[in-house]
């Protein structure tokens, strides 16, 4: 306010309600149905997380963030700064250019090692901040007061079953959310200076920050219209923060090389991916998006019903949602990644695009004047008093909450009572891989064996066949390095032919490939699933240059020859009863030293 506004009489407070009468009141009833939701998102996921031992949801990165996070706390809390990441030395993560673009989130992940082993750790973050997340989507709609707070909190819980498994993956997309939620939340209050800090932790918490940035460009151009001048600040600040969360980056400047290759090999447009990444990464087709994101897609189309302009100007909120998660929407159709952020999000544009719809028209007040009187009066909020409709809409409006919150308790627990084939959501999750899937490989991996000699020597690099199988194998075994992981992108940008010969080798198509991958991968072992890659074990073995050095039902290790021998028998089976004795005591041997090299903190996890 000026100064002659500063002189006017200040405006009589409203008078403080006793505690009774707050009780009574309805922002009683909605802070209790605001901590419902609380409790019910905690709930929730919590029950979705625990429906397996391993940390949830069918996507191993949780074991390396949780075990990144564990090596930097170890380094810190020693006085050795940040750790050197020598686990990917033929990647573009290699130890010069490594850069850590979940660094706050691995941060964050600390405290809970500070009570519970990694794998509970991380189960117990990922119900924490996912929790979180949905509690943030939730709290918007209260601080806007929109009606039937419950009805909407339902919506948000039905909006998408994917999104509920992906906010469990231990991962950072969650506090993606809560960020891009205080963001838009600093927009709409004109709070603007704090989106610089905002945006500043938001670059070194995960390489989505951009989202925020996108954000304050779509609320410049809506104030822009509405108020006929340009509001520099909502960007400057945003790219303020940009800037120095980039610059200002213990990462700095390999942070800038990673965001960029990210940035080319996953958001080219009009290209598929020079090598095959993640299921995440690829689409959805257009009738996967109606089936899987039912209640997402409808408050999406409803959201674009309802939306209506008054008098030339935008409803500043829901003209927001509208474009905003328009974005999200085209996204989705490039990446599933994006399920992480487009459901919730559309169910915030159907809420504010109605809000603003039924609101009461009434003459209109300079916007500044309005902020101003607006704890005064209210004036979000539409009256429905003396409307002869209001109890049926008040009926229809539960009606419908009945039936998200009964949609909602079968996506949990499956459909197969009323004959659809189609698993819930804890089914699936219980269907996840074991906990300790290559927990005995990787523990005979640094084993000692019978002669007090390493079974693999520390720093040697074993031939990982599969890149996803990495956080598994980092998460059990420190002490060997790997050929690629995390994602193939990172091996095939730093190398593209040694990226390329590795598809020739692990699809069986190179005859003699021991001496290659000792040669141009620097690997004397090679680690596959005991499920795949079975061309390539067979051809190794039967060139002579490998032998099986340790297997078992879930995962195999191959030792590279100094020289070509004889081939490997594929079964091995024992021809003579000296030989099977011979075999089941080597076997023993082998499960003793694996037992006996179990990391210290797994040793609860066994008894």
């Amino acid at each position: 306010m000026d100064e002659n506004a500063a002189q006017q009489p200040a405006a009589t407070a409203p008078a403080k309600l006793t505690w009774k009468q707050y009780l009574e009141s309805e922002s009683a009833t909605r802070f209790v149905y605001l901590m419902f939701g609380l409790i019910a998102a905690a709930m929730v996921l919590g029950y979705l997380q625990f429906r397996t031992e391993a940390i949830c949801c069918g996507d191993w990165d949780g074991y390396y963030h949780i075990r990144w996070s564990s090596l930097l706390w170890e380094s810190l809390s020693s006085g050795n700064g940040l750790p050197v990441f020598n686990w990917l030395p033929l990647t573009v993560l290699n130890p010069t250019h490594y850069n850590d673009h979940h660094f706050l989130f691995h941060l964050a992940q600390i405290p809970f090692l500070w009570f519970f082993e990694p794998v509970m750790a991380a189960k117990i973050a990922a119900v924490v901040f996912g929790t979180a997340a949905v509690f943030s989507v939730y709290w918007m709609l209260y601080r806007y007061q929109v009606d039937y707070l419950l009805v909407w909190f339902f919506a948000i819980l039905t909006c998408a079953n994917m999104f509920y498994y992906r906010m469990n993956m231990a991962k950072a997309p969650p506090l993606t959310i809560i960020f891009t939620i205080a963001g838009i939340y600093f927009l709409f209050e004109r709070k603007y200076i704090w989106l610089l800090p905002l945006m500043f932790a938001f670059v070194w918490t995960y390489s989505l920050f951009p989202l925020l940035w996108i954000a304050a460009i779509i609320w410049t151009i809506i104030i822009a219209w509405n108020e006929r001048r340009f509001d520099w600040r909502p960007l400057a600040y945003t790219t303020a923060g940009m800037i120095a969360g980039n610059i200002i980056n213990p990462y700095f400047p390999a942070n800038l090389y990673l965001f960029w290759e990210h940035a080319y090999t996953k958001i080219k447009v009009g290209s598929d991916f020079a090598v095959a990444v993640g299921g995440e990464w690829y689409p959805y087709s257009g009738m996967e998006l109606l089936t899987h994101f039912p209640v997402a897609m409808l408050a999406m189309l409803l959201g674009y019903i309802f939306f209506m302009p008054r008098n030339g100007k935008l409803p500043e909120k829901a003209t927001f949602f509208l474009m905003f998660v328009s974005i999200l929407l085209a996204a989705q159709f490039r990446s599933k990644r994006f399920a992480e952020y487009f459901p919730p999000f559309a169910v915030l544009f159907f809420a504010f695009s109605l809000q603003a719809f039924r609101q009461p028209k009434t003459v209109e007040l300079p916007d500044e004047f309005k902020r101003e009187l607006e704890p005064f009066l209210d004036a979000d909020k539409p009256r429905a008093g003396g409307d002869k409709w209001s109890t049926v809409r008040e009926a229809s409006a539960w009606a419908i909450g009945a039936v998200l919150g009964i949609y909602f308790l079968f996506n949990i627990v499956g459909f197969h009572r009323f004959g659809i084939d189609q698993e819930g959501l804890a089914e699936t999750i219980r269907g996840n891989e074991a906990n300790d899937r290559y927990r005995q490989a990787m523990a005979w991996a640094t084993g000692i064996d019978a002669n007090g000699k390493e079974n693999i020597p520390a720093g040697e690099r074993i031939f990982n066949a599969n890149w996803d199988d990495f956080p598994k194998l980092f998460f059990f075994n420190q002490k060997h390095a790997y050929v690629y992981g995390l994602d193939p992108n990172y091996l095939y940008s730093q190398n593209p032919d040694l990226y390329k010969l590795l598809l020739d080798i692990t699809s069986g198509k190179t005859e003699d490939a021991g001496p290659i991958i000792r040669e141009k991968f620097g690997a004397n072992y090679v680690f596959t699933d005991a499920k795949e890659n079975d061309e390539m074990v067979g051809k190794l073995l039967a060139s002579g240059w490998a032998e099986i050095a340790y297997d078992d039902d879930e995962g195999r290790i191959l030792r590279i020859r100094a020289e070509k021998g004889e081939p490997w028998k594929d079964s091995q089976e024992p021809e003579t009863p000296e030989e099977k004795e011979e075999l089941d005591r080597m076997e023993q041997n082998d499960n003793a030293n694996s037992n006996a090299n179990l990391p210290e903190e797994d040793a609860e996890t066994n008894q």
